[in-house]
């Protein structure tokens, strides 16, 4: 098992060695910000490693405040809900809209989070093909009963694909059923994609739920990829974010994200929303290095998502060209089990904000030697 020695960034030492890193999720190369880390460490010194208790105890404290007041500023909501990771953010959204709902349907290749939260609503789930509007009307003819309100939960970005789902496509769908809701994982939009950075309902010009739309809209998040820090979030009404509290187990039965890292995710969001220029920057390189690998010959969409899903054989032969890639100083992922991959897996290039442009110049030159 691989051990990573350094903070992930475009250049990354991992077991001893500095490789070119195009891998991972921390788009933006915020982990290892010093300003970050040093929000981190001055935390540590006031408020120790944890509150030891949870929020609905004495577990407030202003690091994870601060973080749900940036968050919300960020995401032009009302209120924030930050908890311990991304990853239980669609079972907490499942279970507090559990009363807006009476069928799930998913995206079949949705995220693991996906498939679990929606278990903890208790509400029947039907799965749709990956992406298919068509086969997501056909299902909700096929499954709902009348009066019967759909809930539809699917990735924003699919995180090995690099796919975005189509929400306007399936508002289209969705507007035939009174009271019908979306909920996106857009743990891999959030920050990266849109105008302002809020994610793919802002990347389809939908955020802040225009007036007149005919489907209610609702997300969750991590700041542990493009944000640079850790814990999930859910931006919202004062009294989305209050019922979501209230229905949470994990506000009221578990302590917060460690407060070096509620400090540290504050300080990281405060930069994120200081610096535009920094999406620019990524959608530039995404540009970049999506033209060279069509050039190439490979499959890669124009897409502004850093994510690159390449197939080029069989599993044996995938899992050779990264490991061929390694020997020449680069990194790159092969995933054979994986939300979204086939049988034979995949691999994943992953473009940061900090890959400069002889970076990815290089990654496209080795890739061309050992295709």
């Amino acid at each position: 098992m691989p051990l990573m020695e350094s903070a992930p960034g475009a250049e990354t030492v991992i077991d001893g060695q500095r490789y070119l890193y195009f891998a991972g999720t921390g788009y933006f190369g915020l982990q290892g910000h010093p300003e970050v880390i040093r929000a981190a460490t001055d935390a540590m010194q006031r408020y120790g490693i944890s509150s030891a208790t949870s929020r609905a105890g004495f577990g407030n404290n202003l690091p994870t405040l601060d973080v749900e007041r940036r968050a919300a500023e960020y995401f032009g909501a009302q209120a924030a809900f930050y908890y311990v990771s991304g990853y239980v953010g669609n079972g907490i959204l499942a279970q507090g809209l559990r009363a807006d709902f009476d069928v799930a349907f998913v995206d079949e290749l949705a995220h693991y989070s996906v498939m679990e939260g929606l278990g903890l609503s208790g509400r029947p789930m039907v799965s749709f093909r990956h992406c298919d509007p068509a086969d997501l009307a056909a299902k909700l003819a096929a499954n709902l009963q009348p009066q019967q309100r759909p809930m539809l939960m699917t990735d924003g970005v699919f995180p090995s694909l690099g796919h975005i789902a189509p929400i306007p496509e399936y508002i289209e769908v969705l507007a035939h059923y009174p009271d019908a809701l979306i909920c996106l994982d857009d743990a891999h939009a959030g920050g990266v994609l849109g105008l302002a950075g809020r994610g793919t309902y802002d990347h389809f010009g939908l955020d802040g739920q225009p007036a007149g739309q005919p489907v209610s809209l609702y997300f969750s998040g991590t700041l542990s990829k493009a944000f640079g820090g850790q814990g999930g979030l859910i931006t919202g009404s004062s009294e989305l974010i209050d019922r979501l509290k209230k229905a949470s187990h994990y506000y009221n039965g578990a302590s917060q994200p460690a407060v070096p890292v509620a400090a540290a995710s504050a300080k990281a969001l405060e930069i994120v929303a200081a610096h535009p220029e920094l999406r620019q920057r990524l959608w530039d390189n995404v540009r970049r290095l999506k033209t060279g690998l069509r050039q190439l010959g490979l499959a890669a969409d124009d897409t502004p998502v850093p994510i690159i899903s390449l197939s080029t054989g069989s599993g044996a032969e995938m899992q050779q060209l990264q490991q061929e890639l390694m020997r020449r100083g680069i990194v790159i992922a092969y995933a054979r089990e994986y939300a979204g991959l086939g049988p034979e897996g995949g691999l994943r290039v992953a473009v940061f904000s900090t890959h400069s442009d002889e970076m990815i110049d290089r990654l496209l030159a080795e890739l061309a030697r050992c295709l």
